[in-house]
C-alpha cells in the first residue's frame, strides 16, 4: 500500500474510534458535553492517539535497528574471518595487458572512439532500415563501416572447405565483419615475442621446437548464436590467429558459453584462467575478444516481443548495437617478454550479484559498484585520487547511468561526469559482451597514455555486477651503482 493511503486510514482510523465513543458514552448517559468536553474527547484524544501510535512505532524502529545493527556486526565479524588469506596461498596476481583494439559505431579505433565519447559527439541515430512493431523507426547503434557483401568474399574459400553447410544471417556476418578486424590487429600485436621467430625456424627445419606459451584465445560470442554459427565464428576467428604467424599447435580456443564463471562476466572468467595457469606453473597469454551485432529485424523482434526493446511503447528499453572488442593479456614474466613498459596493468576484478534486478522499480542503488571499486584499490594500495576515468558498458537508462554515476560521486568526488566518465552502450548500443570490452580497451588506452589509473564497470546485466582496475606498471627499481673512489 502507498505510504500516504496508510498514512491517511489510520489518522481517520483513530478520529472515528474516539468520536464514535464519545457519542455513545454521552448518548448512553444523556450527557450534554460542554465546550470542553467536545475539545478533549473529539480532538485532543484522536490527537494523543496517535501520537502514541507514532511514538511506538519510533521505539520497535530503533529496537529493530539496534538488533539488526548488532547482527551485521557478527556477520561481518564472521565473513572477514572465513575470507582471511590462508599462509602462503596463491593469490591471483595483475595480468599485463599488452594490447586493446576494438571496432565500434563511432570509431573503428579506440583513439576515435574516445574521442567521440569524451567530446560527447557520438550519439545513437534512428535506424535506416529496422522498425518496431507498429511501424516506426527505431534508435540503434550501428557501424558504418560494415560491409557484408566483403566479409563474404573474404570467408567464401575458407567456408567451402572448412563449413560448406553453414547458415549464417545477416546479423552474424555483420558480427564477423567487425570481429575480423579486431582480431587482425590484436594477433599482429603477437609478432614481437621473442620465443617465436625461433619457433617457426626450429619448426620449418624439421628440429625439436624451443618452448612458446600456449595462447589462450577466448571468445565471447553472443549467446543467441546457435551452436553451429558459434563453430563458425571460433573456426575463423582462429584462423585469423593463426595466418598471422602463431602456430596452430599453441593456440586453445575457449568458448565462453557455459559455467558459473561466464555467469559472472569476461572479467572473472579471466581470472579463473589466469589462475589456473598460475598454480600450475605455466606461462599465461590469452587473446579475449568478443563481437556480436544485434542490427537485424531478427532481434529487434525478439526484443519486441521481450518487452526489453526501446520504442514508442517502451521509454525505459534497450538499444540494439554491435561491435568487436579485445584485448591482449599476460602474466607478469611474459608481459615483460614484450617490452611494453607503457602497458597497464589489470588487477583481478571484483564480482558479484545484486539482491534484485536493476530493471525492476526502486531507487538506483550504486553501492555494491561502490564497494566493488573500493575493494579494488584497496587491495592494489592504489589511491582514488589516482583514478582519472571511469569507462562502463551503461546504456542511457536511469538505472544504468545513474548507478555508475552514483559509484564515481560516492567514490570519486574530484572526479568530472561529464569528461571522465563515459558510458559505451548509452552512444554506441547493446552489443553484449563486445561493449564491457570496448570499455575496458578504453581504459587500458587511458593508463597507457599516462594520464592515471582507470576504473572499468559492467553493470549493464540486470543482476550481475563487475569492476576492474586497471593501473600503470611500477616503475622498476633502480640497484645503486658503486660509487668509484680511484683518481
Amino acid at each position: 500500500m502507498r505510504p500516504w493511503l496508510s498514512r491517511t486510514l489510520i489518522v481517520a482510523a483513530a478520529f472515528s474510534a474516539c468520536w464514535l465513543g464519545a457519542l455513545w458514552y454521552w448518548r448512553s448517559t444523556t450527557r450534554m458535553p460542554d465546550t470542553g468536553d467536545i475539545v478533549i474527547w473529539l480532538l485532543l484524544m484522536p490527537l494523543f492517539l496517535l501520537l502514541v501510535l507514532w511514538a511506538g512505532r519510533k521505539i520497535i524502529a530503533a529496537v529493530s535497528a539496534r538488533s539488526a545493527a548488532a547482527a551485521a556486526v557478527a556477520a561481518a565479524t564472521a565473513s572477514q574471518a572465513a575470507a582471511a588469506p590462508v599462509p602462503n596461498a596463491a593469490q591471483p596476481a595483475a595480468l599485463v595487458v599488452l594490447a586493446g583494439a576494438l571496432n565500434m559505431p563511432h570509431g573503428d579505433n579506440v583513439h576515435t572512439l574516445s574521442e567521440s565519447l569524451r567530446s560527447r559527439q557520438a550519439n545513437l541515430q534512428l535506424d535506416p532500415t529496422l522498425l518496431d512493431g507498429r511501424g516506426y523507426p527505431i534508435l540503434s547503434g550501428r557501424a558504418d563501416s560494415v560491409d557484408i557483401l566483403a566479409q563474404q568474399e573474404t570467408m567464401d574459400e575458407w567456408l567451402q572447405l572448412h563449413h560448406p553447410d553453414h547458415v549464417l544471417d545477416d546479423e552474424q556476418w555483420r558480427a564477423l565483419a567487425l570481429g575480423s578486424v579486431v582480431a587482425s590487429e590484436l594477433a599482429f600485436e603477437l609478432g614481437p615475442h621473442p620465443a617465436l621467430p625461433a619457433y617457426l625456424d626450429a619448426l620449418q627445419a624439421g628440429k625439436a621446437t624451443p618452448p612458446l606459451p600456449t595462447l589462450q584465445l577466448v571468445l565471447l560470442l553472443p549467446t543467441e548464436w546457435n551452436a553451429a554459427q558459434r563453430a563458425v565464428a571460433a573456426d575463423w576467428l582462429r584462423t585469423i590467429v593463426e595466418l598471422h604467424g602463431w602456430p596452430q599447435a599453441h593456440v586453445a580456443t575457449v568458448l565462453a558459453d557455459a559455467g558459473a564463471d561466464v555467469a559472472a562476466g569476461p572479467l572473472a572468467l579471466v581470472d579463473t584462467l589466469a589462475g589456473r595457469a598460475q598454480r600450475a606453473g605455466q606461462p599465461f597469454l590469452c587473446m579475449l575478444m568478443a563481437c556480436g551485432s544485434r542490427i537485424g529485424e531478427g532481434s529487434v523482434e525478439a526484443w519486441a516481443e521481450q518487452f526489453i526493446l526501446l520504442d514508442s511503447r517502451n521509454p525505459n528499453g534497450r538499444v540494439p548495437g554491435e561491435g568487436a572488442a579485445g584485448v591482449l593479456l599476460a602474466d607478469r614474466a611474459q608481459g615483460t617478454l614484450f617490452d611494453a613498459p607503457d602497458a597497464a596493468l589489470l588487477y583481478p576484478a571484483a564480482s558479484g550479484a545484486r539482491a534484485s534486478s536493476a530493471d525492476g522499480r526502486g531507487r538506483i542503488d550504486s553501492a555494491l559498484i561502490t564497494q566493488q571499486a573500493t575493494d579494488l584499490l584497496a587491495s592494489a594500495g592504489i589511491a582514488a585520487s589516482t583514478v582519472t576515468l571511469v569507462s562502463a558498458d551503461s546504456d542511457a537508462r536511469a538505472s544504468r547511468v545513474g548507478e555508475t554515476l552514483g559509484m564515481a560521486t560516492n567514490l570519486l568526488p574530484d572526479l568530472d561526469p561529464v569528461d571522465q566518465v563515459v558510458t559505451v552502450a548509452g552512444s554506441c548500443g547493446d552489443a553484449g559482451d563486445a561493449t564491457l570490452l570496448a570499455a575496458l580497451v578504453l581504459a587500458q588506452h587511458h593508463v597507457r597514455s599516462g594520464a592515471g589509473a582507470a576504473l572499468c564497470v559492467s553493470n549493464l546485466d540486470p543482476v550481475q555486477r563487475s569492476v576492474a582496475l586497471l593501473g600503470p606498471q611500477p616503475a622498476p627499481q633502480l640497484s645503486p651503482q658503486p660509487v668509484s673512489l680511484a683518481a
